[in-house]
Order: C-alpha cells, then structure tokens, then sequence
C-alpha cells in the first residue's frame, strides 16, 4: 500500500472516530481526563494529516500555495491547534462551539471511494455498497446526537442516556428516508429547522440509497436484463414488419438458446477490448472443453494454444442451416464445440455426421479447391472457425498441427 493510501486511510478511520465519538461527548459523555488528552492529540494528528493528504492530492506546489488555501484548510489549521483541551485545563468544562471546529474532520469519510479504487479485486457491487454502509450510519449519529442537544422533541424526558439516543436515532433514520411518523416533532423553532434541514437532506440521502440499492438489483442479473432487451428490440422489429408466426417462433427459439447455454452474450463481444494476452487467457478458460475434445489439441504447445485461441471465432448455426455449400470456395475450417454437423456430398447424400471435439472444412484450404461436400447443422450447433489465413500461419508456425490437419485429410480421403 503506498503512502498516500496509507494516509487516505488514516483520515477514514480518523473521521470515523471523531463523527461518532465527538457528538456523543457534546450529549453528556464525560470521559476520564487521560481519555479527553489523548483524543485532542488524535485530533491535532488528523488535521495534519488531512492537510497534507489535501496537498498531495492536489499535486501543488508551493509556489501554487496561496490558491490551495481554502476555508476547510483554515479550519484544519485551527483543528491543529488544542483548542478544546486548552479550555478544558483552564476552564474544566467542555465547549461545545470549539468541539463544533473540529467535526470539520468528518468531511473526509469521502475518501473511502478513493481508497477502494486501488483494490482491483473488488467487484461493483461492493464498491457500490460499501460507501453506503459506512456513511449512513455516521450520518444518522450525527443528526440523532444534534437532536438530543436540541431537547429531543417530545421525548420522554428520561435520564437514561442509551434510550434517549436510541429514540433520536430512530427520529433521525425516519425523518432521512421518509417525512416521519409523528410520534416525535419538533416543538421549538430551533426544532422545527433542524427538523426541516434533515428532511431536505433526507430527499438526498433518499435518493443515494435508492439508486444504489437499484443498480445493485439490476446488476444482480444484468445478464439476463440485458438478454431480455435484445428480445424486445427483436420483437418490436418483427411486430413493425408483420413477420410470420412460424418464423416468429423460430427467432424466439434461438435467442432461447442463447439464453440458456451463452446467458445471451456472445464473448468477443464482451472482451473484446481486453488485451491480447488476457483475451486468449480468456478465451482459454471459456473453452477449455474444446480443447479437451479435440485430440491433437490437448498434448498441443501452450504457443498453439494461445495463437489459435485469439483466432477462432464463435459462431451458432440453427438446426437445418447450411455452414457451407459443395463447390464453395473453401474460407475457414471449423471446430464442434457442440451439437452435430452433417456431411453431405454432391448427390446430398449422407457421408458423415460429425460431433463434439471433431473438425472440418480442411480439405479445401490443404488442397486451395473448392468444398467437395455440403455442410449443414444437424441441430443447434456451437462451432468455432478458423480463417484461411489463420490456418495457413498456423501450419506454417507450428508444425505438429500441419501434420495433425494432414494425417486427418488423408484418412478421411482412404
């Protein structure tokens, strides 16, 4: 972790214990007078630290020093200073007013989402919702402690601290999410605008809450809402063209598939700004059992491997679809990744039905003739196709799988 972390994180946790400790002393919490040095000291260590991870932050200068200064450095300045424990020895009472200077620390809880962001193994959703969870419950101490310091309402006025403060906390959540129930209003003036200044925070709060838990939800099954919009775009298409009910279901059909065997993402879309090393590192994981039923693939060299992961392309075929035509050029050769794919020759008939892991198509680019047979998909069908001119650089980088291609075109033309 790197200094300037080290020091965001000092000043999360710094404001963490100053939001929820200082208001609670300004309530009526007198701690012992050892307790009251050493917070004033974790105080004056926090505004220094604040001040100096504001000037790192903002990478100045100190030529550029004199734009720097702001109120809240100000303020951080006097925070430096013992104020408070300066009028405690001399006094021995606590001022509320100079406790009020030094909840300016509190500001820096916003740093958390940039401490998050160097933690790459975090996924959104708790990047989302950590925030969350750790500024609500310091906002709604801090408004319940200055309810307390402002009577409370119409609380019962009982000497016990632990229910007071979990009534005001209670007044608070419900003032922030809603308007309140009723059962504690404001009585004074003093009441009524604290009480008013909550709710329009409390419109705010509101609304972070609900659009994070809400991206949170439909982050949850982003995959299938985002399938769900590719069927109503398809629908509203074939609803504005009249299309027919038989081929209607045939559309529905195959983005069913999609669904349930892709969640319907096809992958290059999805990676394809990765670089080219993640991506056949990718593309590796999400077929890996091709590469297991592919004989000549699994004792291949991880050189292999990975040149003909970044090259092969997915595509599906539906049950019926021709993949190629007799006496076509001959452009790719294809790997089953599932399904089934039938051979056929000239006269159509049936001269091989082949699975997963089996390949064709490489007769015509060994020989550059046109196909000598038609391919067609015996039902749904996963393929992966290697372009002419990746297999051509293929049989030419890596001889084992020239001659693997070749022993295969040789058997099959026996």
């Amino acid at each position: 972790m790197k200094s300037i972390e080290i020091q965001r994180l000092i000043a999360i946790l710094g404001a963490l214990l100053v939001g929820f400790w200082l208001p609670l002393r300004m309530v009526g919490i007198e701690p012992p007078f050892s307790v009251n040095i050493i917070f004033y000291s974790m105080i004056s260590v926090l505004s220094v630290n604040n001040i100096v991870l504001g000037f790192r932050d903002k990478e100045l200068s100190l030529v550029k020093l004199a734009n720097w200064l702001r109120l809240e450095v100000f303020i951080d300045l006097l925070c430096v200073l013992p104020l408070s424990l300066l009028f405690y020895l001399l006094t021995g009472e606590v001022s509320g007013r100079l406790l009020l200077i030094n909840l300016v620390c509190v500001r820096n809880v916003q740093q958390i989402r940039r401490f998050l962001d160097q933690f790459d193994q975090l996924g959104p959703t708790v990047f989302r919702l950590i925030p969350v969870f750790v500024t609500l419950p310091l906002l709604v101490h801090l408004i319940a402690c200055g309810w307390i310091s402002l009577g409370e309402g119409n609380a019962d006025p009982t000497g016990d601290l632990l229910f007071r403060y979990v009534r005001a906390w209670y007044w608070a959540m419900t003032t922030l999410t809603t308007v309140g129930f009723g059962d504690i209003v404001p009585k004074t003036v003093s009441q009524m605008v604290y009480a008013g200044g909550v709710q329009l925070t409390g419109v705010g709060v509101f609304g972070y809450i609900v659009s994070n838990v809400a991206t949170v939800l439909h982050r949850s099954d982003a995959a299938r809402e985002h399938h769900m919009d590719s069927v109503d775009r398809i629908e509203m298409f074939m609803n504005m063209h009249g299309i027919s009910p038989h081929l209607r279901q045939n559309v529905r059909t195959y983005f069913h598939y999609l669904w349930t065997h892709k969640r319907g993402y096809q992958e290059r879309s999805v990676i394809h700004e990765l670089p080219a090393k993640i991506r056949s590192e990718m593309f590796y994981e999400i077929n890996r059992s091709i590469v297991s039923k592919v004989d000549f693939l699994r004792d291949a060299s991880p050189e292999l491997i990975e040149e003909l992961m970044l090259q092969l392309e997915p595509m599906i075929f539906v049950p019926g679809e021709r993949i190629f035509r007799v006496d076509e050029p001959g452009l790719a050769l294809y790997f089953i990744h599932s399904g089934s794919v039938e051979i056929r020759g000239r006269d159509n008939a049936l001269v091989a039905t082949l699975a997963d892991g089996q390949f064709f198509g490489e007769m015509a680019l060994l020989s550059d003739r046109p196909r000598g047979a038609t391919a067609r998909a015996a039902s749904y069908c996963e393929v992966y196709l290697l372009r002419k001119e990746s297999f051509h650089r293929a049989m030419k980088t890596f001889p084992e799988f020239k001659a693997h291609v070749e022993q295969i075109a040789q058997s099959r033309q026996t």
